[in-house]
């Protein structure tokens, strides 16, 4: 993608009138700057966010920068996985403007944070940690394409539309001995969107620290992320018996993300919600299901 657009390449992209994107701009919804000329040029952060807010899908926009004739007709079609691999080849060469544009054109097709991170972050991400234990990329490689993509991400989610805040707050991290990072912080970066505020622990967070910080914060949600457990007896016993009571005495719901979670542990965790996806995290969050803190409490 351009770093900036004239009026002209956006009514071409969003197949409009030029009036109709000016009038966009006057009215604040479409941040621009002005040449010294007076012409308006659109950053392309501005683009992003605008299209985030109104939730639009702009076929064109997304093709922007895309070589690859095939691969061009399925992002403007809106199958944005098959940008999973062009994403994996980015990172791994710790191209963080590419990647960046990757996942911008994938907001573009289909403009909700939750697909983007389902159907492209995650699975090239997998398919690194899955050649990483295959033995055929080395630690460095893999660290490499980790920076790069959490890079990547932050640069993005500064783009994206923020909504006003509603009250609402969360805390998100790794359970001890959980490494992989990168799921709760999406997490993390939705509730931001949706106008939570979130406090991020980071990984392999200690049971006790967990504690503390929900009685410190006394969040409307915890949400932990258990990709790695290194000892099921011990995770359910901290989970069932240390963090899910202090939860309940400062009214907050508990959530639990991995891969398979689910089918591993089922009836055995009692927390509020088990998530073998983070697209499932759209519907435990809404704001109705919850009631805002004041001054903490």
């Amino acid at each position: 993608m351009k770093a900036t657009y004239s009026t002209a390449d956006l009514a071409r992209l969003f197949n409009i009138n030029e009036s109709t994107v000016k009038r966009w701009s006057d009215s604040g919804d479409l941040q621009c700057v002005k040449t010294r000329g007076g012409h308006r040029r659109f950053p392309v952060g501005s683009v992003v966010q605008f299209v985030h807010q109104q939730r639009l899908s702009v076929p064109l926009l997304s093709a922007e920068g895309i070589e690859n004739e095939d691969l061009r007709v399925h992002v403007i079609a809106g199958n944005i996985h098959k940008l999973a691999p062009q994403l994996k080849k980015e990172i791994l060469a710790g191209d963080v403007d590419g990647a960046l544009n990757v996942v911008r054109s994938a907001f573009a097709a289909k403009p909700g944070l939750l697909e983007v991170f389902s159907k492209v972050i995650f699975p090239a991400l997998t398919e690194i940690g899955e050649e990483w234990h295959a033995k055929t990329l080395s630690i460095d490689q893999e660290h490499v394409a980790t920076n790069a993509v959490k890079e990547a991400l932050t640069l993005f989610h500064s783009e994206v539309y923020h909504k006003e805040s509603n009250g609402l707050s969360a805390l998100c991290a790794c359970c001890e001995g959980d490494l992989h990072d990168i799921a709760i912080r999406c997490v993390g970066y939705y509730l931001e969107t949706e106008g939570w505020h979130v406090t991020y622990l980071g990984q392999s967070l200690p049971s006790t620290s967990v504690v503390d910080a929900i009685r410190a914060h006394k969040p409307n949600l915890v949400a932990l992320s258990a990709t790695i457990v290194q000892n099921e007896r011990t995770f359910l016993n901290t989970v069932n018996h240390k963090i899910l009571p202090v939860a309940r005495r400062v009214r907050a719901k508990l959530a639990i993300g991995g891969h398979n979670i689910k089918e591993r542990f089922g009836a055995r965790i009692k927390a509020d919600h088990l998530c073998n996806s983070i697209v499932e995290i759209e519907s435990i969050v809404r704001p109705d299901n919850y009631t805002p803190r004041k001054n903490g409490r």
